[in-house]
């Protein structure tokens, strides 16, 4: 083979390997940008998470302090929850009508 042969072949070799270089270079910076975005996504995933477990523990404590409170006896807080009550789906019919 020839002088020129051979250093025309390690040329397209050294081109294709750049080539692939490059794409490889470009694979990484995409995958580090999922990874990324990945690790965001959990993380928020987590916070509300965190939230919503924070939110169901209160209204099930508020439910517990309120059914404590309607069972002490008092038949003025049945009264109240009642009136609430009849309050709000008669709100709610005129809204809707």
């Amino acid at each position: 083979m020839s002088n020129s042969r051979y250093s025309q072949l390690e040329n397209d070799n050294d081109q294709k390997l750049n080539t692939l270089a490059n794409k490889l270079a470009t694979f990484r910076n995409i995958n580090e940008d999922i990874n990324n975005q990945a690790v965001n996504d959990n993380a928020l995933l987590s916070h509300i998470s965190n939230s919503f477990d924070s939110l169901a523990n209160n209204i099930r404590n508020t439910s517990h302090r309120l059914t404590r409170t309607l069972n002490a006896g008092n038949n003025i807080w049945k009264m109240v929850g009642l009136a609430l009550l009849i309050f709000f789906i008669i709100y709610n019919l005129f809204k809707l009508f």
